[in-house]
């Protein structure tokens, strides 16, 4: 009788191949950037008479600018550079456009936003944002502070149009490319607002937040455009 075959020990048996498993390396993770400083009081206050720091100021630093809102520092002294830069550097546009018209340009928008200032404050209020007089005018004041940055960088080119353009052309007029350049500063003004907003708090309502900024851009724009009608800058 043949003897049973014997069975293969489980050490003896192969063991089966496993297949080959190719390791995607994973790019390490960027560190997220450190958290910005606020703008300190003395860099601001180099800004009043340094223009080129104004600029950096107004333009250059809207992180930084976002962190003095959150932390509610030197606030009043950011509003008054606002004020004093908006005023100041529409000169040039404005001596541009004519002699007796230097002043327009600082009224067109510094004004604007003054007239239209206390209905963002008390509607803030009213819908419980607690934001303090100071931060909303700080918000609201970058927009003629950073339109009248820019049209102080048009002034060479408006005046270059001006006394190259045919005085006797029907079609475009340097009047009519000086009202492109008031409105492209303008919406360069309204996109600094939104870069130096800060993101509500979680207890914030964000729809009513989003809504107050865009009815109050409303009023603004409307104000503004009543602004440059009174002022003869547009048509």
């Amino acid at each position: 009788m043949d003897e049973p075959l014997p069975r293969p020990s489980p050490e003896s048996a192969p063991t089966p191949r496993t297949p080959d498993v190719v390791e995607i390396p994973v790019p390490p993770r960027r560190p997220p950037p450190p958290p910005q400083e606020p703008l300190a009081e003395s860099e601001v206050a180099t800004a009043f008479w340094n223009p080129v720091r104004a600029i950096d100021v107004v333009l250059a630093s809207p992180g930084r600018l976002k962190e003095n809102l959150a932390q509610s520092r030197g606030l009043t002294v950011l509003a008054v550079l606002m004020m004093i830069t908006a005023a100041l550097f529409a000169l040039p546009f404005g001596f541009v456009m004519g002699v007796d018209a230097w002043w327009k340009i600082a009224v067109f928008y510094l004004g604007s936003t003054l007239i239209c200032l206390p209905s963002l404050y008390v509607f803030s209020a009213y819908l419980g944002f607690g934001s303090s007089l100071s931060r909303i005018a700080v918000l609201a004041l970058t927009i003629p502070a950073s339109a009248a940055v820019f049209t102080a960088g048009f002034a060479p080119i408006l005046a270059f149009v001006k006394h190259t353009f045919d005085v006797g052309s029907k079609q475009v007029s340097w009047q009519d490319v000086s009202v492109v350049l008031l409105w492209t500063s303008l919406f360069a003004g309204l996109v600094q607002l939104w870069r130096c907003l800060r993101t509500p708090s979680i207890d914030t309502h964000l729809v009513l937040f989003v809504i107050l900024w865009i009815a109050w851009h409303g009023v603004f724009l409307f104000v503004l455009a009543r602004m440059g009608h009174v002022l003869g800058l547009v048509s």
